[in-house]
């Protein structure tokens, strides 16, 4: 678990992240991660003198397997997990998702094969869905620890939300914005091939959403923490 703000911690793998939020003894969680992954926050959460009932809710910037991994077994046995209104559907399996099939990927590059073993080996398979979901709505202020507001970026999923900590100009991007190459070692802000998005155009037409935010710290999904304004790093993802 890696600090990278006060009371905000990193967790995941080397290729993807989900976040604590810990506030008065409670926290918020910020994308659930892979399937395999509900020990990492366990741990997180002792480390700090914290439990999982301290967990208010798991809140999903999207429903992909590498995002919605552990909330299913989360909530079985009582974690509240939110999603947008229109996420809602997927992340309940109602709907399905859009993700990219392993044809798809650039197969010949030694790191695409770096990121599957890294995923897989998590439980990144398939995206496993939640009973039920708090949803929110566009701009929705949530009330939960660290106070989050919810930013619609949709593009690369349907509903997908960015969530942003507006006294801290703190900035969780989810997959609408990284930092690194999925199959590479290049870093830097970028976005992600159009493969991975439900809607390439509309994916591109979220990072003037983000460009627009008072930010300077991104939290992204995959890669490493990005201080500096939020767009200068759009404008880094566009080149």
């Amino acid at each position: 678990m890696q600090q990278v703000a006060e009371n905000i911690y990193r967790l995941g793998s080397s290729h993807h992240n989900f976040y604590l939020l810990a506030e008065g003894g409670k926290a918020t969680v910020v994308d659930a991660g892979a399937s395999k992954e509900l020990p990492k926050l366990e741990a997180g959460l002792a480390s700090l003198g914290m439990k999982r009932d301290d967990v208010e809710a798991i809140v999903l910037t999207h429903a992909h397997a590498d995002h919605i991994g552990f909330a299913a077994e989360a909530h079985t046995t009582g974690t509240e997990v939110r999603a947008s209104e229109v996420e809602a559907p997927i992340a309940t399996g109602r709907e399905p998702v859009h993700a990219i099939k392993i044809p798809q990927l650039p197969l010949f590059k030694l790191g695409t094969w770096k990121f599957l073993i890294a995923l897989i080996r998590v439980g990144v398979m398939k995206a496993p869905s939640v009973d039920s979901v708090v949803t929110f709505k566009e701009d929705e202020l949530l009330d939960l620890p660290g106070g989050p507001r919810a930013i619609y970026t949709p593009g690369h999923t349907v509903g997908h939300a960015s969530f942003l900590l507006e006294d801290r100009k703190i900035l969780f991007t989810g997959d609408a914005l990284a930092t690194r190459d999925l199959f590479s070692d290049r870093v830097g802000p970028e976005l992600m091939p159009d493969a991975f998005h439900t809607d390439p155009a509309q994916a591109r037409a979220s990072l003037d959403i983000l460009a627009g935010l008072d930010a300077s710290l991104v939290l992204p999904g995959h890669g490493h923490p990005h201080e500096g304004s939020i767009a200068e790093a759009v404008a880094t993802a566009r080149r």
